[in-house]
């Protein structure tokens, strides 16, 4: 009776022993590749939001080249789509810069333009908390009297 007793307890402890060499093999598996799925993510992220980048600062200078085109009181609606991870958007004289935050430094996408922008459109594009709006956003450019391309953005 004795032999049944300490039989049971070491079947017991063979069985919970097997199960965490079970959880440990699986976890031994599991771990790196759920760390190699999320490094691919954050790659995969970082080139979508370049991409988007690149469109956004496109449609900002053909939109000022194509209002500064067609002369006095010609106006364009836009809603272009800022990335997440934009810190930024500058509008210099014949530039749009935006900056990006990525996981190796803040990244520039640019473009020139030729259409000739009003010195009060000429700055940052950024919200109240001093970074760049993310998601969709509404901008209005219109040209003035003599020209020269007036931005609104934000609303």
């Amino acid at each position: 009776m004795r032999w049944q007793t300490v039989n049971q307890q070491t079947r017991k402890g063979q069985a919970a022993t097997e199960m965490l060499v079970t959880i440990g093999i699986i976890l031994i598996f599991v771990v790196p590749i759920l760390l190699l799925l999320l490094v691919g993510a954050q790659a995969r992220f970082e080139s979508l939001s370049h991409v988007q980048a690149s469109s956004v600062v496109r449609i900002i200078a053909d939109s000022i080249n194509e209002v500064n085109i067609e002369g006095p009181q010609a106006s364009k609606v836009i809603m272009v789509n800022i990335p997440t991870n934009a810190q930024y958007i500058n509008i210099t004289e014949n530039e749009v810069v935006i900056r990006l935050e990525t996981s190796s430094g803040p990244t520039d996408v640019a473009t020139s333009f030729f259409g000739e922008l009003n010195q009060s459109s000429v700055g940052l594009v950024t919200n109240e908390n001093g970074v760049a709006p993310s998601g969709l956003y509404p901008m209005k450019f219109h040209a003035m009297d003599n020209g020269e391309v007036v931005i609104e953005h934000g609303g």
